[in-house]
């Protein structure tokens, strides 16, 4: 079982790296390089403005410190024709599910060491701490993501499986409990209360016969959101999209497309209907407005903006080609040069008002009015070269 285990691990290693390697693309490496780099800017500008032992602050720490645990799911690896061919195997597939809840535990709590790391220059800055509370801090950190763990064992078992509002408010109050202990009590007794419910749960739940229905139902749903993060980078045959009659669209389409212009009209339907382009600007939209909010004013906040717009119009690039493979496109009574019109057209539009939600959201939580200018101008210089200069010489190495 060990083996089988290894081998299935294996296999999980190489599906992801190969999704992986489609998702952390050039231009999206070096997104996460400055997204990341504009948070911990952001990070550090503020906990200098933070004030010592102030009860809003604890309580930041502590829904933290609960949401922690909730990062990283029991990975069995059960396929669904496993209660078939592993049903004989009742003895032996505890050293599998064994296998499968350490290497669960190992990335679990590598999440949760990170995680306590991203918090603890936030609670030094608030709190008065030393080595040995640091220390019982990730410690109450890394029990109780073992707790955890333990609960999404049970949760796959034929005598307690069944209980999934009782295991749902577990995930929640046992984290919460240790939460609310090292942060309105102190460390220690945190870790004491860590300890006692990790302790109580082993005890507890120690009947744990495998249920294979709600085994192979636990793993499909894990590995579709996993699929369903890889979906919003690339094509992913795994997840299925719906398709559905949207009248507000209409306004939309009839404002992108130009009249008595066939490719401008493919292009704007195109881009209302596919999940994949639509789905991924609107989402890049969201996030570049949402950081830049957050990002204090200055040259961070404006690199931000630039770097937001470049990416949401470089999303774009791929809808060029979708209808080439199309036959009928190719007999079209129109100029050659007109698709590529129409798809500069569609750019433009598309980019621009992305661009102006993007530098608007950059007027902060300050309402810095300068700020919000400056990146207008920029905004709307950068549009332009983008439109006109980069992506006719892209449209022109496409043609090739």
């Amino acid at each position: 079982m060990n083996k089988l285990f290894n081998k299935r691990r294996s296999q999980h290693f190489l599906l992801l790296l190969r999704y992986w390697r489609l998702v952390f693309n050039d231009h999206f490496v070096i997104a996460l390089f400055f997204l990341f780099g504009a948070l911990a800017y952001g990070y550090s500008q503020l906990l200098p403005q933070l004030s010592p032992n102030q009860w809003r602050t604890r309580w930041v720490l502590v829904i933290w410190f609960t949401l922690i645990p909730q990062l990283g799911r029991l990975a069995t690896l059960i396929k669904r024709p496993d209660p078939v061919f592993l049903l004989p195997q009742v003895s032996a597939i505890r050293h599998y599910l064994s296998s499968a809840k350490l290497y669960s535990l190992i990335l679990g709590e590598i999440i949760t060491v990170v995680g306590t790391f991203i918090a603890l220059p936030f609670a030094l800055t608030t709190e008065k701490l030393g080595t040995g509370a640091i220390v019982a801090i990730f410690l109450t950190a890394v029990v109780t993501k073992a707790d955890w763990l333990h609960l999404t064992h049970k949760a796959i078992t034929q005598r307690w499986g069944h209980q999934h509002r009782r295991t749902v408010l577990e995930y929640w109050a046992n984290p919460l409990l240790a939460a609310l202990a090292t942060w309105l009590i102190n460390p220690f007794v945190g870790l004491g209360v860590a300890v006692l419910l990790y302790i109580a749960v082993c005890c507890y739940y120690r009947d744990l016969d495998l249920d294979w229905r709600l085994a192979v139902q636990s793993e499909q749903d894990r590995m579709y959101s996993v699929y369903r993060f890889f979906n919003l980078f690339t094509d992913v045959p795994s997840v299925q999209g719906k398709t559905r009659r949207r009248h507000w669209a209409d306004g939309v389409v009839n404002w992108l497309s130009i009249p008595n212009h066939p490719w401008s009209y493919l292009y704007a339907r195109a881009f209302v209907r596919s999940t994949e382009v639509s789905g991924i600007i609107g989402r890049l939209t969201v996030l570049g407005m949402v950081i830049v909010f957050l990002l204090p004013a200055g040259w961070l906040n404006t690199v931000m903006v630039a770097l937001f717009i470049y990416l949401i119009a470089t999303q774009l690039m791929p809808l060029y080609d979708q209808y080439q493979a199309n036959v009928f496109t190719h007999i079209y009574p129109v100029a050659s040069g007109q698709q590529q019109e129409d798809f500069k057209q569609l750019l433009a539009k598309v980019t621009a008002v992305e661009a102006f939600l993007v530098a608007l959201a950059s007027v902060g939580w300050q309402l810095n009015w300068s700020q919000l200018l400056l990146n207008l101008v920029i905004a709307i210089i950068e549009v332009a070269i983008l439109t006109r200069f980069y992506f006719s010489v892209r449209v022109k190495k496409l043609v090739k």
